[in-house]
């Protein structure tokens, strides 16, 4: 169950689902507590950790009353994210990684950026940390893909759709209005892998005004020594594009999105096959049937 409930609800609920990162959490947990925006809670959902992570959460709880928790058996992080989503009673929420970190300002500058055009979705940049050199990486997550035309305003989705698929789909540098969220019932699916793809495509495109901060507010870590997906679990992905390309026919945008979508995931598969060891069958069968018109050799070298 939540611990400690306060009678006001917050105008910003992080979401941070936990397990077994014991190594970044005080790190995390602390660079959240550290923001120029308090009005904040911590939704720490335990995912079942065997470490010390559960120990260090309730270490915080002591400390500070806007840290919450909840505890479940291990199902995922799509499970513990939809969980913190559901107690969340922040106007806004954003969802971090136990092992990101935040700068000082970014739910200050996401919060009143999302307010001042009254956004739904409010995105800033993020810095990548390689775990293995230690060096910061600020290319990806860099908002690139949006020229100069949508500093200092909101836009809508249709205002991006030739470059809409290659947006970077990770929840992790965004701000959602939670009655959004709530009102397109939008939640993480359980029980497949590559889950934030539908998640982000089922937001982005139900949103009426988007906006961006230019600013890199995350630290996110890269090559960590994480157990790597078995490549049976790695077919998820066709079943979850399958999902996401009927949201787009029941929303009625598949006609004038078919020609991106379709290229994006094309190219994302392409890249996605060169890492598949064994089950490459079986990946090509799917890959020629699941697009309306022939693929093309793939370059396997």
């Amino acid at each position: 169950m939540l611990i400690t409930d306060s009678i006001k609800p917050p105008r910003v609920s992080v979401i941070l689902p936990v397990y077994n990162s014991e190594g970044y959490l005080r790190q995390c947990l602390d660079s959240l507590l550290a923001q120029t925006f308090d009005d904040i809670e911590i939704v720490c959902v335990n995912d079942g950790s065997t470490d010390k992570s559960l120990k260090i959460i309730e270490e915080y709880l002591k400390k500070d009353d806007r840290v919450k928790l909840v505890t479940q058996e291990h199902q995922g992080k799509a499970s513990a994210r939809n969980k913190g989503r559901y107690l969340a009673r922040g106007e806004y929420i954003c969802f971090m990684n136990s092992s990101d970190y935040a700068k000082p300002d970014m739910l200050d500058k996401l919060y009143k950026n999302a307010k001042e055009h009254e956004a739904d979705i409010s995105m800033c940049e993020v810095t990548l940390l390689d775990s293995k050199t230690m060096g910061f990486n600020d290319d990806s997550f860099s908002l690139e893909l949006f020229s100069d035309d949508f500093n200092e305003r909101s836009f809508s989705p249709n205002e991006t759709y030739e470059f809409m698929f290659k947006i970077n789909v990770n929840p992790i540098n965004k701000l959602f209005r939670r009655e959004f969220l709530e009102k397109n019932n939008a939640a993480f699916l359980k029980g497949l892998n590559y889950e934030e793809y539908l998640f982000f495509t089922q937001a982005y495109l139900t949103a009426e005004n988007i906006t961006l901060v230019r600013n890199p507010l995350i630290v996110h870590r890269i090559n960590e020594k994480t157990s790597k997906k078995d490549d049976t679990k790695k077919l998820d992905l066709f079943s979850v594009m399958k999902l996401e390309k009927e949201f787009l026919l029941r929303k009625k945008l598949y006609k004038d999105l078919k020609y991106h979508f379709e290229k994006a995931k094309r190219n994302i598969l392409v890249e996605f096959y060169k890492t598949i060891k064994s089950h490459r069958v079986k990946f090509i069968y799917r890959l020629k049937f699941f697009f309306e018109y022939p693929f093309q050799k793939i370059d396997t070298k």
